[in-house]
């Protein structure tokens, strides 16, 4: 008894719980504070302190853009809106957009597939601002190459993203985000506030890589999957959509004729060609046919193309012209 009373007041359970949930409360404080302040995530400012104008290096925007890009359409509300895979946000600077089309942002996804449109066309109705969609579609997109994780389809919802910014404040990684500028990059090139990625030239090494590790066997076209287009279409209506079948280069056709995808290639073109006219909407098949086929695969990145898959802005600035939303006349 005498013991316990001697015991100082300190080993209270209260207290030592009382000051346990300080403790808490003043690390995820600092936590959020430091965050907010750095925004790894670019999701809470335009010029975050790791940027320059807009413009910075973001290993985590290369490897979570399908969290971080949903929340930057969110808080940028754009009105123009270039939906796609890695060749949009590669290859479409919304810079060159004529300045009709108001605030552009670029929507492209790595990897993005079929059943992922719909997430993407929920969030642009959902966020309120976006006037003009351009989905520019990738054959693979609808085939049954290994797709990665889809978009989280609550991100469409505003109850969703709040939820997605409460957890990337309270990110325990935020401490190693947080810690000054990164090299270590899944890909090189420079992220712009507006989605779009300025990439350097690829050299030989690394335009063979990409070109030898395609998976063509695994690029069976599943008609199916033009069900996500038409929902992602349905949700759009009452807005300027343009369906665009992206620039393809020659070695890239070569590629897919050699691992006998060519007749689904075609089948694929004609399907999404029938469902834009039974739907009305303005379509440009841009797959061959373009002035642009001067890369070589057993090079390094050549004028118009990083790599097999992957045309550059001028491409791009001449995309724009085709479907009438360039600040250059078509074919310039």
């Amino acid at each position: 008894m005498r013991l316990a009373a001697a015991l100082p007041h300190s080993s209270n359970p209260r207290s030592f719980a009382a000051s346990f949930v300080a403790t808490v409360v003043m690390i995820l404080g600092l936590l959020g504070g430091l965050t907010l302040w750095r925004d790894p995530y670019w999701v809470f400012r335009d010029n975050p302190p790791w940027t320059r104008d807009g413009v910075g290096a973001s290993r985590l925007l290369d490897i979570e853009m399908r969290l971080i890009k949903p929340l930057q359409i969110a808080r940028l509300k754009p009105q123009t809106l270039l939906i796609g895979s890695s060749v949009v946000y590669r290859g479409l600077d919304p810079r060159d957009v004529s300045v009709t089309a108001g605030q552009v942002y670029n929507a492209g996804i790595s990897a993005l597939m079929a059943r992922e449109l719909p997430t993407l066309a929920a969030l642009a109705v959902d966020v309120g601002s976006v006037r003009r969609v351009v989905i520019e579609l990738d054959y693979f997109m609808f085939t049954a190459w290994p797709p990665p994780p889809a978009i989280d389809r609550k991100l469409a919802t505003a109850s969703g993203r709040r939820e997605a910014l409460v957890s990337v404040v309270l990110n325990p990684k935020a401490f190693d985000n947080l810690r000054g500028r990164r090299v270590l990059r899944t890909e090189p090139g420079l992220w712009h506030r507006d989605g779009y990625k300025a990439t350097p030239d690829f050299d030989a090494e690394l335009v063979g890589k990409i070109t030898r590790e395609q998976n063509i066997a695994a690029m069976v076209y599943r008609p199916d999957d033009l069900a996500h287009l038409a929902r992602a279409l349905d949700l759009l209506r009452g807005r300027d959509v343009t369906i665009v079948l992206s620039p393809m280069s020659a070695a890239q056709r070569q590629l897919i004729e050699a691992g006998g995808r060519g007749p689904e290639l075609a089948a694929w073109r004609q399907d999404v060609a029938r469902l834009a006219t039974r739907r009305g909407l303005p379509f440009h098949d841009l797959v061959s046919g373009h002035p642009f086929e001067d890369f070589d695969p057993g090079k390094a990145s050549s004028r118009y193309w990083l790599d097999t898959l992957h045309f550059k802005p001028e491409v791009g600035r001449w995309l724009f012209g085709r479907i009438g939303l360039g600040r250059h006349p078509a074919g310039a």
